[in-house]
Parts: structure tokens; C-alpha cells; sequence
């Protein structure tokens, strides 16, 4: 059981708080889990084509309630899926002004690391699949196409690519299946030629 991105976080007038995960795994393995974890008061887990969702309602921490309060303060949105890594980081898109955004960076708590990947202006039009990949994704996307991954006849492994990045070949399989399925959905959500909406994330609202 893998967690893949947040689609929602937010923080409710009573101080507890909601989350809207996507998972890579086995559902009943998330339901477990949750039914164990003694701040996750009531969760909603729903499966489909192999990918998990769980709508999760929880008494935040206080440094997790203090960076849900930072939008509503500060004036900025959080743009999603908020991508997760392996190592347990997040990857976040923040839109807002540049004053306010410093702003409340200065709020963040100590015991939470931040670094500024780039800056610049937001224009969703413009914004193309290469784009929104995480650093991760994109690194192992450029190291699999410069050996030779996507050339018939495939000039390189999965082994190989690993070993580059000094990761395993598992992990990199994961990633490269992850990335795959994100471009086809996002060609076929351009082109309008989708009979259905399988995402798990809205089937929970519905």
C-alpha cells in the first residue's frame, strides 16, 4: 500500500480536519490501517481499476493544524494533487501572491523542512503533462529516454535505469508505470474521448 497524492486537505470550524487520499494498493490494507489509527475519528475507502481512495476526517496535530490554517490566513491556494514521495515528502504547487506566500512560509513550524523548487507565474493553460510530473518522476522520465527506454528496438532495461539512479528496479518500474498512466489519462481527458469517469477521488462524492 503506497500513498500516491492528495486531492483535499482541509480544516473544519471544529478543529478537526479532512483528507481526500489516493492510494497504489490494496484497499482493505488502508481500511485496516485507518481502523487502527486512533486520530482518524471516521474514513470512507473506495476502490477502483486498482487505485484506492480514502476520504479521511482526524484530529490534526497542532503543527498540521497550523499549516491547514496558513491558506485561509495568507491568502494562497493549494493547488492539487499534492504529489507524495517515497521518502515521505510532499511535492506542492502553492498560487497566490508572492508577498503573501513569503509571508506565511514564516509560519511554517520548525519541525517541518521546506524547500523552494522554482517560482514563477501560474498560467493552467499553458501548463503541459511534462509539467506537472514530480522532480522525481521527471528524472527517471529523461534518464529512460537519454538510454534508450522508449526506442524500438529498447536499447535499454529497467535494471539499467536503476541502476543510474542508484535506486531499484522496482521503484522504477512503479514510477515509469505511474507517469504512463498519468499522460494516457491526460490525452484522453484533452481529446473528450471518455465514455466514463473512473476516478476514485470523485466516485466518493458522487
Amino acid at each position: 500500500m503506497v500513498p500516491v497524492s492528495i486531492h483535499s486537505a482541509k480544516l473544519l470550524h471544529d478543529g478537526t480536519a479532512v483528507l481526500l487520499y489516493e492510494f497504489k494498493g490494496d484497499a482493505d490494507a488502508v481500511r485496516a490501517i485507518l481502523s487502527a489509527n486512533e486520530t482518524a475519528t471516521d474514513y470512507e475507502v473506495t476502490e477502483i481499476d486498482g487505485s484506492v481512495s480514502a476520504y479521511i476526517h482526524f484530529e490534526p496535530s497542532t503543527d498540521t493544524r497550523q499549516l491547514l490554517q496558513l491558506p485561509e490566513e495568507y491568502g494562497y491556494v493549494l493547488d492539487t494533487p499534492i504529489l507524495l514521495h517515497e521518502d515521505g515528502g510532499l511535492e506542492v504547487t502553492i498560487i497566490g501572491p508572492q508577498g503573501n506566500i513569503s509571508e506565511a512560509f514564516k509560519q511554517i513550524p520548525d519541525s517541518i523542512h521546506t524547500t523552494v523548487g522554482r517560482v514563477g507565474s501560474y498560467d493552467p493553460d499553458r501548463e503541459n503533462s511534462f509539467s506537472k510530473l514530480s522532480d522525481r518522476q521527471r528524472e527517471v522520465l529523461r534518464k529512460a529516454y537519454e538510454l534508450g527506454y522508449y526506442r524500438r528496438p529498447r536499447e535499454t532495461t529497467l535494471d539499467d535505469i536503476a541502476a543510474q539512479l542508484e535506486c531499484s528496479q522496482a521503484n522504477v518500474q512503479e514510477i515509469i508505470q505511474r507517469i504512463e498512466n498519468h499522460l494516457v489519462s491526460e490525452l484522453f481527458t484533452a481529446s473528450g474521448d471518455t465514455e466514463t469517469d473512473t476516478s476514485p477521488t470523485k466516485s466518493i462524492w458522487k
